[in-house]
């Protein structure tokens, strides 16, 4: 079964330097590596390589492509994305022949292949810019803000302009994509309810998301720290989507409750944005108790998250994060948002306590109540590690897409 992918990023095995991890796409990646029958062909944008290579029997196919600095100034992104890439992506599905086309993520333009081709196309939703563009800026928060920020430098205020633009424009590509793409998979009600409504008719095939090795290996496991300090753990805040402002809130609430905790917060965070919360907030993240540590290996994250009291997401719209799903295959208790397909990972007052958007204060009394609780903490925890570790098993999800391409091929 020769299958062609088209992924949104570098495969990690293809990569030359060393990525802080690999995505899930590479986590799917090994598990399809262990089925004999399918013989996979993975393609991908590149500015940078154009080497096809074969690393353990995969084979990697970069469709360079470059955009001159007029180009980049001037052109809508999405449009001229579609220009360079699209017939790049046609040459190797005409060339390798492949019996099913499997697309990651609708956000990026590949979907459109499906115009050019009658191989079975189906995309693996990751998001959705459809609506994380209706969840762009927290409440409060607006385009003109970011603007405002950089009124004296010009050349930043056309940079935000043109993101703005070309954000659209993106949508709009997706839009056509939904219109396109008959068949979906996708592991949350959210996604299906979205696919749904955004293609109504369409057909899904639910098929989970695998981990990085580390998570799911069941060698390590959370225990409640018993310093006395409560200990937040997050993963990625990198824009107003991931609420950055919400986490910031519950931080200063805790504070003013004269609660004795830490947060870390793996992954970066964007200045533009952290300026703006910081400025709205009257207080920095550092000096609420909120440490930003930059992207670290899984190795390391895995202790970090294993000595954490529990693990705190914030976010104002998502599909399924990897970062719960890592969490949780630790055991680690889960405080979160109840936005997107959060409530199909996290299983309220069974795996952990979900929270509206935008209410610290709901979410700041949930940490402090759980992090008093041990019973509960430790029956959030046995109950989620088995849930979580049950959905990202290696061979259910070889299972499940087995059977997805297969009915795929049949019709």
């Amino acid at each position: 079964m020769r299958v062609l992918w088209f992924e949104t990023q570098e495969p990690a095995a293809y990569a030359s330097e060393k990525h802080p991890y690999g995505g899930w796409q590479d986590s799917l990646e090994r598990i399809v590596r262990t089925i004999p029958e399918i013989e996979l062909t993975v393609a991908f944008m590149s500015e940078r390589h154009t080497e096809v290579k074969v690393v353990d029997g995969v084979r990697y196919i970069p469709i360079f492509a470059k955009w001159s600095r007029a180009e980049r100034l001037w052109k809508k992104y999405w449009d001229s994305y579609v220009e360079k890439v699209l017939p790049g992506a046609m040459s190797i599905v005409r060339q390798y022949k492949p019996v099913l086309i499997q697309i990651f993520g609708i956000e990026w333009p590949f979907g459109q292949i499906a115009a050019h081709t009658d191989i079975p196309v189906v995309i693996h939703i990751m998001g959705s810019i459809v609506p994380y563009n209706n969840a762009e800026y927290s409440p409060g928060y607006y385009f003109q803000e970011k603007l405002m920020q950089c009124w004296r430098n010009p050349r930043k205020m056309y940079r935000i302009w043109r993101y703005g633009r070309d954000d659209r424009n993106r949508e709009e590509w997706e839009r056509r994509t939904w219109e396109l793409v008959n068949d979906y998979m996708g592991r949350t009600q959210w996604d299906y309810a979205l696919s749904k409504v955004m293609h109504p008719g369409r057909r899904y095939y639910h098929v989970e998301e695998g981990l990085h090795p580390v998570f799911v290996s069941k060698e390590f496991k959370w225990a409640r720290p018993k310093d006395g300090k409560i200990h937040l753990i997050s993963i990625g805040i990198g824009g107003f989507r991931k609420g950055p402002d919400m986490m910031l809130k519950v931080a200063c609430i805790l504070t003013t409750l004269g609660l004795d905790f830490e947060w870390n917060v793996a992954g970066q965070i964007d200045c533009a944005t952290k300026l703006i919360v910081e400025k709205r907030a009257g207080i920095s993240f550092e000096d609420s108790h909120i440490k930003i540590l930059g992207f670290i290996q899984p190795e390391e994250l895995v202790e970090k998250l294993c000595a954490s009291t529990m693990y705190v997401h914030t976010a104002y719209i998502e599909n399924s994060p990897n970062s719960i799903c890592e969490a949780q295959c630790l055991g680690v208790p889960v405080v979160s948002t109840n936005v997107g397909g959060i409530a199909t990972l996290v299983r309220q007052d069974v795996d952990g306590i979900l929270v509206a958007a935008n209410d610290p204060w709901q979410m700041a009394d949930a940490i402090v109540e759980l992090a008093k609780d041990p019973d509960r903490m430790q029956r959030y925890s046995e109950n989620t590690r088995v849930f979580a570790l049950a959905r990202h098993n290696d061979e259910n999800i070889k299972k499940q897409l087995m059977d997805c391409y297969c009915s795929l091929i049949r019709k």
